[in-house]
């Protein structure tokens, strides 16, 4: 593995002396795939849009999500990594499941940089920006399927509070700009294959 350009190779550093080992390599590896991914200037204007799109969605899904009381205890009693903090089951999961390449792609063109990625605190029990309280990133750079995600615990919540509605309907936005977005990536990830870019 080459090593990180001086900027990445500093935060990892003060990174490994804040955080676990585990934590800091989880969290290069992510700003690494996140600066690998194509600039805004190297994409066509679609893929570009769609991604500034999906930011927006992201923040706007957030929004109306609100204060939510059953994320904040959904893990209590499960099975470590999922159950080591009190909330978040779903941020059990590693972190390169939940940042594949595509996510990252969306993420780098809607603006997110490796300094909008900081490491969570504590112990490293699934994502690497999962920390003791929740989520550490900001939603305009979390991953869109962590903003699109409804179980069926936080659908019965959303529904209590009148709000399930125009939830599904931002969540089923983020799912179909996601899918355009990387239907657009691919095809110009081909076109590069096949020399036509």
């Amino acid at each position: 593995m080459p090593l990180p350009s001086p900027l990445l190779l500093g935060r990892y550093l003060v990174d490994r002396l804040r955080h676990q080992r585990a934590r800091a390599d989880e969290v290069l590896d992510v700003r690494r795939r996140l600066l690998a991914q194509a600039p805004p200037a190297r994409v066509g204007q679609a893929e570009l849009d769609t991604a500034r799109q999906l930011r927006w969605l992201r923040e706007e899904a957030a929004r109306a999500f609100g204060s939510l009381r059953r994320c904040a205890t959904c893990a209590v009693g499960r099975p470590r990594p999922h159950g080591a903090y009190p909330g978040g089951f779903c941020c059990g999961a590693t972190t390169a499941e939940i940042f594949p390449d595509e996510e990252l792609a969306a993420l780098r063109l809607g603006g997110t940089s490796p300094g909008d990625l900081p490491a969570a605190s504590g112990e490293l029990a699934g994502c690497a920006f999962r920390g003791p309280t929740g989520c550490v990133l900001a939603p305009a750079h979390r991953p869109s399927q962590c903003l699109r995600h409804l179980c069926s615990d936080l659908v019965r919540e959303l529904q209590a509070r009148g709000s399930l509605g125009p939830i599904e309907d931002l969540a089923e936005q983020l799912r179909t700009s996601f899918q355009h977005f990387t239907s657009h990536r691919q095809a110009r990830l081909d076109d590069e294959l096949l020399g036509l870019r």
